[in-house]
């Protein structure tokens, strides 16, 4: 019979044994069938494989099977901390967690965060006061600076808290470390505003909720007020772009709980009007997104970009409906990936 690493050698991933699993067992330790089908030499019928404990979310967090399920998460002085494990299904070409997977954690931390400070607490984005008023949040700014990809099987801790409350926003900031290593893995800040859902017009935050927010704000890092971050962001014109990737539709499923378009949607396909060559080869260092528009399940968008003339590595975008009118404009940097897919 041959050997597990020569079995495993037949798949296009390096695959760890200890993470290939399939169903459930009570036992722990109890080893598990996994059949690959015609993926394996014909002399192999089946691979024993242990149960990786890692692998139970409740355990992940450090909780038991009967505590609630709002509650798999840790509060420690009104930062929200949370652990994710990086799956298969989340990486992408260069073998690493994606961006888009990494900023869904964030958004569940972030969540969290709302629900436990009192800003939110029905559905998934408004209080009572905001329903009176008919006001929601929305997103206006978003900094993302990557400092590593984790690879399958990493554990990524992700702590969020309120670095921020004015009059007219809510600050965000969100740190990703590998939970084994405490190495920083990405850095975010998201910056809220408040508008009138039926008018679309930006509205004052209320005092009552400003209130309730004011307690849950700490300086428990201070922003990393980066240059690149404050660094003002200039519309891209179509004369001037490199590259324009148009027919983007919205799916069913880029919808979120309140019927908008998810906002790590806008990015993605900001980053798919970057040229192929360039994400390919490069990896991702740092994304500066102003959202000006929302669209709809029946917008047809265009996606923009232009290399800068100023700056190496760095891209101008613009994401527009197809009628001129902007959503969203960014700038990005990237560096040479180590896996390189092209030369």
């Amino acid at each position: 019979m041959p050997s597990i690493s020569a079995v495993l050698s037949n798949f296009p991933l390096t695959i760890p044994p200890s993470k290939l699993f399939r169903g459930r067992s009570t036992d722990n330790n109890a080893t598990l069938l996994y059949n690959f089908g015609p993926n394996l030499p014909s002399q192999v019928t089946r691979l024993q494989v242990k149960l990786d404990n890692v692998q139970d979310p409740l355990k992940l967090n450090n909780f038991t099977k009967t505590e609630p399920e709002k509650r798999r998460y840790t509060l420690d002085e009104y930062v929200v901390g949370q652990k994710f494990l990086v799956r298969l299904y989340e990486l992408d070409i260069h073998q690493k967690a994606s961006l888009e997977a990494l900023l869904n954690y964030t958004q569940e931390t972030g969540v969290n965060l709302f629900q436990s400070s009192g800003l939110v607490v029905e559905g998934f984005g408004v209080s009572k006061e905001m329903t009176s008023r008919n006001l929601i949040w929305v997103i206006g700014r978003m900094h993302v600076q990557v400092e590593s990809y984790p690879s399958w099987g990493d554990i990524v801790q992700v702590e969020t808290w309120c670095s921020g409350l004015t009059k007219h926003c809510l600050t965000c900031s969100s740190r990703l470390i590998d939970a084994s290593t405490g190495n920083n893995i990405m850095r975010v800040d998201s910056e809220f505003v408040m508008i009138n859902e039926k008018t679309r017009r930006l509205s004052k935050i209320p005092e009552e909720i400003k209130a309730k927010g004011d307690p849950y704000v700490k300086d428990y890092i201070d922003p990393p007020l980066t240059e690149d971050k404050l660094r003002k962001l200039h519309k891209l014109d179509q004369d001037k772009a490199d590259y324009i990737l148009g027919g983007i539709k919205p799916l069913w499923f880029d919808l979120d709980p309140n019927q908008h378009v998810n906002n790590v949607k806008y990015i993605c396909w900001i980053l798919e009007g970057t040229p192929e060559a360039v994400r390919e080869n490069y990896e991702l260092r740092s994304i500066t997104l102003e959202y000006r528009r929302e669209c709809g399940r029946d917008s047809v968008l265009q996606s923009l970009s232009a290399a800068s003339a100023q700056v190496p590595d760095e891209y101008h975008h613009l994401l527009r409906l197809e009628n001129g009118k902007e959503v969203a404009r960014a700038r990005t940097s990237w560096t040479k990936s180590s896996k390189l897919l092209r030369n």
